[in-house]
């Protein structure tokens, strides 16, 4: 294209410009498609081939965009067609371009590619005499924002067009799609086009679909198009020699799972598009069967046992999964899976069960990671919220503000060397494409150094600033009586909180949470991999819930961990096989003394470590203790009580099948249930 401009000036035609300019963005919208930011688009690397059509080359700076792909590094996902976080190089040509490359944003998406379409589109309808003129237009055009008054009073629409693609937002700027559809001249192909598709969306008459499916499954074409494989087709999603160790991490997560009494509920892998919970729609994958049905891949395990859980009506369960989820390739390879393991509790009340949910995970993280290299971060909506309108983030904003953050700044740790850096790159992006003032701006660097971090630390702080804001202070008790039962469990991890951090997913609601580890990074780094998310998602119950019910739906709290990050580097242990898992579960009870919940959460502590499973209940009346260990065929119970605990350290052991109970020493009930249970309880001697 390079040197047709050299001879443009004699030749040039407005049918051929908008012709050309229609091919280069057509092209544009197939390389954006298939996930790619080429990042160098300027006249020398636009070519034609024989047919005179035009051909776009040159992707030695190219990049992927980071599409919906849930790497579980990222499990945010962002919107639109994708971003890029290698945005601090300097790429591309001058004239060409985009002002957030040369800014050095730390976040660019394929929107580069339309700044530097704007400027060939502006060569197109401008020919130049001279170099010199050339290089004069160009710089005011690049510098000021300014093309020639006499070109654009001659080509007023036109102009308009190159205002847009020239704008130095990126998000104000029109996509490859967008132009397709809204700002080019119509084609006679188009009206065709529109018409085919007319008729595909028309219930009644369903021939025109049934002729297109036809074509596409064509088997001909179908053979001819796998005559040249993809290279992705060839490769493996794990290597043989770990097939082996992948087998073990199911087992040992498996055995973790039920020690907490969960049962799993199978999730499968396909379903058809029923239009409901649609807002993942747009990141799964999709499949068109023969028969002109739409079917997704599993996305995530969580919504298709929600489903279930309010079809059945289930007020009380502990439920697990391990399955593999699917997101959307880059170009054309097969679709990525990654293994994952969900752990959810249906009922019981906020703080226990979210402290369980994290216990859960830590118990299989432990296994594969150090302790010491693990962190828990926590945030909590309410909490969230109202730092933002501390900052003064505009409500229509704040949504797009937390992507951003999530994607440039959360990925490092609290108060980090990395992080902080990392302001110097982002105020730039605040300002200019998200449009923050600088007093918002600052407030938002001031909560990212004093409400980010120790959580005992930023809880006084943040009680010290938004004491005003009574749903905020309840964010708060709320983060500190579950900061309790985590203790009370000996977790021990660095716990912080961080209140720029937004929810993995748009259900979660209340406290929410992430897992990392820093082990397998380099010393001197402060980015983190990233291994669980969770929290409550009592939003997602009440939406699945039918009206009709009368029974109000259950609170619910879930996590999800990414079971493939436990395969690469070197895991600070071993993963053997399982242990062999008791088939005996344990309710530990109390009976008076306020629910003595402290008390039964530290016996319950110990009987992890023994492997004896249990179910923790908050503050239960004796005949709902009772009731729940019917519900759950739950046959031994462990009885504290007050007085037996300050007068005789005693506990009561009591089998309702069995119809025994034995007074024990608290320091020894782990010893006695151990050899109980391995005697399924039947042996006399143990209740002598």
């Amino acid at each position: 294209l390079r040197q047709d401009f050299e001879t443009y000036s004699s030749s040039f035609n407005v049918d051929h410009a908008w012709h050309l300019f229609r091919q280069i963005v057509e092209g544009l919208a197939h390389v954006h498609s298939q996930g790619i930011i080429h990042r160098d688009l300027t006249p020398s690397n636009i070519f034609f081939d024989v047919r005179n059509d035009i051909k776009i080359g040159d992707f030695g700076l190219a990049k992927f965009l980071k599409l919906e792909q849930l790497d579980h590094d990222q499990y945010i996902p962002t919107e639109g067609m994708g971003v890029s976080m290698d945005g601090t190089g300097q790429v591309g040509t001058y004239f060409y371009t985009a002002p957030e490359v040369e800014q050095k944003w730390p976040q660019i998406n394929e929107k580069v590619d339309m700044y530097s379409a704007g400027v060939i589109f502006f060569e197109l309808w401008h020919p130049f005499s001279t170099a010199m003129e050339r290089h004069l237009v160009l710089t005011d055009l690049k510098q000021k924002g300014e093309s020639p008054v006499s070109w654009s009073t001659q080509f007023p629409g036109q102009s308009n067009l190159l205002r847009r693609l020239l704008c130095p937002s990126p998000s104000e700027r029109p996509s490859a799609i967008e132009l397709l559809q809204n700002d080019l001249p119509p084609r006679m192909e188009d009206e065709w086009l529109n018409d085919v598709l007319r008729m595909i969306q028309t219930p009644e008459d369903t021939y025109v679909y049934d002729r297109v499916i036809s074509t596409i499954f064509n088997e001909d074409q179908l053979v001819a198009k796998m005559q040249c494989p993809h290279e992705s087709s060839k490769k493996s999603t794990y290597k043989n020699d770990n097939s082996e160790l992948l087998d073990s991490i199911i087992e040992v997560s498996k055995e973790v799972f039920k020690r907490h009494c969960a049962k799993r509920f199978q999730i499968s892998p396909l379903h058809t598009l029923d239009g409901k919970f649609t807002e993942n729609s747009g990141k799964t994958v999709k499949i068109l069967t023969q028969g002109g049905e739409m079917l997704e891949l599993c996305y995530e395990l969580r919504t298709p046992f929600v489903m279930s859980v309010a079809a059945n009506q289930l007020s009380s369960c502990k439920r697990y999964e391990i399955s593999w989820v699917h997101r959307r390739a880059v170009g054309h390879s097969t679709p990525y899976r990654f293994l994952q393991g969900d752990f959810d509790i249906i009922g019981g009340s906020s703080p226990i069960t979210h402290a369980e949910v994290i216990k859960v995970a830590l118990d299989l993280v432990r296994r594969f990671y150090n302790s010491k290299a693990i962190v828990i971060r926590l945030n909590h909506s309410k909490l969230a919220e109202a730092v933002c309108s501390w900052a003064g983030v505009p409500q229509e904003r704040r949504q797009n503000v937390a992507e951003f953050l999530s994607s440039t700044l959360v990925q490092y740790c609290p108060n980090k060397a990395d992080r902080k850096s990392q302001w110097s790159l982002i105020r730039g992006q605040l300002l200019q494409d998200l449009r923050l003032s600088e007093e918002v701006v600052e407030k938002l660097h001031k909560a990212d150094q004093r409400f980010c971090g120790s959580a005992d630390l930023v809880l006084a702080r943040l009680r010290g600033t938004l004491f005003y804001d009574k749903s905020a202070c309840k964010a708060l008790d709320d983060l500190s009586t579950f900061l309790k039962c985590l203790r009370v469990w000996s977790v021990e991890e660095h716990i912080a909180i961080d209140v720029l951090m937004p929810p993995s997913d748009y259900y979660y609601t209340d406290l929410f949470f992430q897992i990392y580890s820093k082990e397998g990074s380099p010393a001197s780094s402060s980015h983190e991999k990233l291994l669980a998310v969770g929290g409550r998602y009592d939003m997602l119950m009440e939406n699945a819930w039918d009206n009709t019910h009368k029974t109000k739906p259950p609170g619910a709290v879930g996590v999800s961990i990414a079971l493939e990050k436990f395969l690469p580097n070197n895991p600070s242990s071993d993963v053997g096989l399982p242990r062999i898992e008791n088939s005996i579960s344990v309710l530990v009870c109390s009976k008076g003394g306020g629910g003595l919940l402290n008390e039964r959460m530290e016996l319950v502590a110990e009987l992890w470590e023994a492997n004896i499973k249990f179910v923790p209940q908050e503050d239960p009346s004796l005949q709902e203790q009772y009731e729940y260990a019917s519900d759950h065929d739950i046959k031994c119970l462990v009885f504290i009580t007050e007085a037996g605990l300050s007068q005789t350290d005693l506990v009561k052991v009591r089998h309702l099948d069995a119809r025994k109970e034995k007074d024990v020493e608290k320091e020894e009930i782990v010893k006695f249930l151990s050899e109980a249970i391995s005697l399924q309880f039947k042996n006399p001697t143990i209740w002598s």
